[in-house]
């Protein structure tokens, strides 16, 4: 008579160790694309704040040249969806030998826009100045 070996059957075994480790690589995978996506969004806003600086110096130089009644501006960049404004208000300022300056004035650019899902505000104030022309 032949003696049967009794073997443990590692059939189910098998395809249990199978769907563990596909789930721990899926679980990996999703980190992954968590983590790349919100490096992606990152990427993007600082993109953004990046062109609407380049945007605020070109907005300053194109308003400082004007003259004084045309400094008060606000134009909207529909390719970016930013708002530019400008406000110009006199500065006075008195020197040392105690005489005021005059024709000195604080120009303010304002660039309101939306990154992300929050409303950001970036500004820049420069002294400019405009003597009076006759």
């Amino acid at each position: 008579m032949k003696q049967i070996s009794q073997r443990p059957t590692q059939h189910g075994y098998i395809l249990l160790e199978l769907i563990i480790a596909l789930s721990i690589f899926s679980i990996g995978v999703l980190g992954l694309a968590r983590t790349l996506n919100s490096s992606m969004e990152v990427a993007n806003i600082l993109n953004k704040d990046q062109r609407v600086r380049i945007g605020m110096r070109s907005f300053l130089e194109e308003i400082r040249r004007k003259p004084l009644n045309e400094m008060r501006a606000s134009i909207t960049d529909t390719a970016t969806g930013v708002t530019y404004s400008s406000t110009a208000e006199p500065v006075s300022l008195t020197m040392t030998n105690g005489n005021t300056m005059t024709d000195l004035y604080n120009l303010k650019i304002v660039a309101t826009y939306s990154a992300g899902n929050e409303q950001r505000e970036e500004s820049v104030d420069v002294y400019v100045y405009k003597p009076a022309t006759k």
